[in-house]
């Protein structure tokens, strides 16, 4: 809950902010600092408290509950999605990459129940997109098309979770197009590899400008899943995040594909 009321506080700052009063824009903002009360240095992971001066007792990060519903201080500890600079700078660097490399590594091969990434529950669904904010972006590339291909299907079992008010499918039309967002409340969609060779977005002239959005996956295959190059309206784009603005004022976004990663494309 402390993590969770954090980037509420955040999204209200956010709407105080679109509102023009700076001063409650802070004030949430500076509420949504609270996640760095529950990062406890001693365990390097976020634990909960029992008190101010007390936390509760620890039992390893991929044990259930320890102040978590459905889930593991591992999975929950994540969900930091306003402030992942923060996040990282608690963790260090290194110590990020190599517990964000651990959560899918020792994960199940079909992504269902785990101690570890698990698709089925929501929580952690923004996680592969994080390595996007790390040395090693391609990762979100690999993990995004592994979860595509073996967690979701065609057939009666087609969601390996429960659906809970459409965040599977969601996560699957978004992931599988080629942009997802880590926070809502922000402009930024991660990109990653898409699943389909051509996706075309047609976008309600009540709300956007634009006519429609086009994304295109060159040399796309099942192989073929690590980003090379990326252009929108036709010119290089150097990042690995879209705007909201910039996909409903229409236009087209397009990946090269390859089978090894780009490693020079990213941070």
């Amino acid at each position: 809950e402390t993590l969770e009321y954090a980037y509420f506080d955040w999204c209200t700052g956010k709407l105080w902010e679109s509102l023009g009063d700076q001063d409650k824009a802070q004030a949430y903002y500076r509420k949504g600092q609270a996640y760095r009360n529950v990062w406890n240095p001693e365990v390097r992971w976020f634990q909960a408290r029992q008190s101010k001066d007390r936390w509760l007792n620890w039992q390893g990060k991929t044990v259930g509950g320890q102040g978590c519903v459905e889930s593991n201080p591992f999975q929950q500890g994540w969900f930091v999605p306003h402030d992942i600079e923060g996040m990282k700078a608690l963790m260090g660097e290194d110590f990020f990459i190599q517990e964000l490399e651990l959560f899918f590594d020792r994960t199940t091969k079909d992504f269902l129940w785990s101690d570890y990434y698990n698709h089925p529950n929501e929580p952690d669904h923004h996680v592969p997109f994080l390595f996007n904010y790390s040395s090693k972006p391609w990762l979100t590339q690999k993990w995004t098309r592994q979860i595509c291909k073996v967690a979701y299907g065609d057939d009666v079992l087609g969601l390996c979770g429960n659906e809970d008010v459409g965040q599977m499918s969601a996560w699957y039309i978004l992931a599988a197009v080629g942009f997802h967002p880590v926070c809502p409340g922000s402009t930024r969609y991660e990109l990653t590899s898409p699943v389909f060779d051509e996706v075309v977005l047609k976008l309600d002239r009540k709300f956007y400008p634009g006519k429609k959005f086009v994304v295109k996956a060159l040399n796309n295959s099942s192989e073929n899943v690590y980003i090379q190059k990326i252009w929108l309206n036709g010119k290089p784009l150097d990042r690995l995040w879209i705007s909201h603005d910039e996909i409903i004022s229409g236009g087209e976004l397009v990946f090269e594909l390859g089978d090894t990663p780009n490693k020079s494309l990213g941070l």
